[in-house]
């Protein structure tokens, strides 16, 4: 039968070589996805992000590209499978046969024995010394065949089905799921609008949203992040309340095939109020810090210093003679202090949790195809053995007993196996003076 060019190996190396270049690609650049965009400004800068955007690299898996080569790869696979692999199954029906002492003495590793016992019970116990060991055995008119783990022959098939059960997976998944990211305040929502997905996407977003109820950060006694927490609501298209869950790193909400994670914190501005006037005044994250700045007047600027959603805030003041800025006062959230003519009270933190988002249809059959390749690789390790034998009747009740194997994998382990059970056969029935082991040579003829 003629081989599909689809079915090369040299076809399949090459694009393995590009998935696997373009996976380095992907996690050499931060995927918008799970990130967003503003992530891939920090690393690269505003220019070299706003390239790599266009070039879809920052996207790159949903890109036509890397589609095309999942595309690819599976027609591979699927030709490579039905014209090299499967037709391996057909060896499961092929039956051995029984081979006479000229063909036993033809295998490299043919072995004789001489015991003092009939034939028939020199097959018998040769019999029952291969099924201790696993093998199906079948003795007739003299001959012996037997085989141990015939399934193993089916690895190859086995664990192509797990492939291209892998590739159905990352195809449902490319065509129809999506992921995204987006920092969200309390009392905000988090809708699919904006979600990330392939170009070429048949997929649609759902119509509910999640809203998040509070949000705060634990701390360890350094004052060091030990985990973060969001409460979160699935809000339907009516208003009800769908879900109600608190996330946290590693531990997500997931609702109607969408996983909803905890994947960033922080504080995003302060609320205070001046002379009854009440301001958001924006953070930026300095050092340790969360630092947020006032112009008094002409002369003076006011720094807010806030350490953490529970810490109080630090009043600083620095004017033009001033060579470091100078702390003024502490305030407590809901307390109040007094700098020169201001009455400044500080209210709350706000904070932003960032929740990263992703549906993954294709993820059932992904871990199923796991287990399939995981079962194939099994099935490789454990070798499919075949034993052939016949004993024949010599004088006074002597018999001569051959004995040849094949296994595909482990031969010497598998020569050696076959030697200690004709020794445990010798030491059962004995042997005559002339009797002993020997490896028979070859037969070329």
């Amino acid at each position: 039968m003629r081989l599909s060019p689809f079915a090369s190996v040299k076809l399949t190396i090459i694009l393995m070589t590009l998935i696997a270049l373009s996976v380095l690609v992907g996690a050499w650049c931060p995927q918008e996805p799970q990130v967003g965009f503003q992530r891939v400004e920090e690393v690269f800068g505003t220019g070299m992000a706003a390239s790599l955007r266009r070039l879809g690299i920052t996207d790159l898996f949903h890109t036509p590209f890397f589609l095309g080569l999942i595309g690819m790869i599976t027609l591979n696979m699927v030709a490579c499978s039905v014209q090299r692999v499967f037709p391996k199954a057909r060896l499961l029906k092929k039956q051995m046969v029984f081979l006479s002492e000229h063909e036993i003495g033809r295998f490299p590793n043919s072995l004789d024995v001489r015991l003092n016992c009939p034939a028939v019970e020199a097959l018998e116990s040769l019999g029952s010394e291969l099924k201790k060991q696993g093998f199906l055995v079948e003795i007739k008119d003299g001959k012996l065949k037997a085989e141990r783990a015939k399934l193993a022959i089916l690895a190859s098939t086995v664990t192509h089905i797990g492939l291209l059960s892998l590739l159905v997976g990352v195809t449902i998944t490319s065509w129809t799921g999506f992921s995204g990211f987006k920092p969200v305040a309390p009392g905000g929502f988090l809708n699919f609008d904006n979600s990330e997905h392939s170009k070429l996407w048949i997929g649609s977003p759902p119509r509910w949203k999640v809203r998040v109820e509070s949000t705060h950060r634990e701390d360890y006694e350094n004052g060091e992040a030990k985990q973060w927490y969001s409460k979160l609501s699935v809000i339907g298209t009516n208003g009800k309340v769908l879900k109600q869950q608190e996330i946290s790193v590693n531990t997500p909400l997931s609702f109607d095939g969408v996983d909803v994670y905890q994947s960033s914190w922080g504080l995003d501005s302060i609320e205070i109020s001046v002379n009854g006037h009440t301001l958001h005044l924006p953070l930026r994250q300095m050092g340790n810090a969360n630092v947020a700045l006032m112009q008094l007047d002409k002369q003076t600027t006011l720094i807010f210093s806030l350490r953490g959603q529970d810490k109080p805030l630090r009043i600083f003041a620095k004017i033009p003679g001033w060579q470091q800025p100078r702390m003024l006062t502490e305030v407590p959230q809901g307390g109040k202090a007094r700098i020169g003519e201001a009455a400044l009270g500080y209210i709350k933190p706000m904070p932003v949790t960032g929740l990263q988002y992703k549906a993954d249809p294709g993820l059932p059959i992904t871990y199923a195809a796991f287990a399939i390749i995981t079962l194939g690789v099994v099935m490789a390790a454990i070798p499919y053995r075949q034993v052939w034998g016949q004993a024949i009747d010599g004088s006074s009740g002597v018999s001569r007993l051959h004995i040849a194997g094949i296994s595909k994998k482990s031969r010497t382990t598998f020569q050696r196996n076959l030697e200690k059970i004709l020794a445990r056969l010798k030491a059962r029935f004995g042997e005559p003076a002339a009797g002993e082991l020997e490896a028979r040579p070859a037969d070329n003829t």
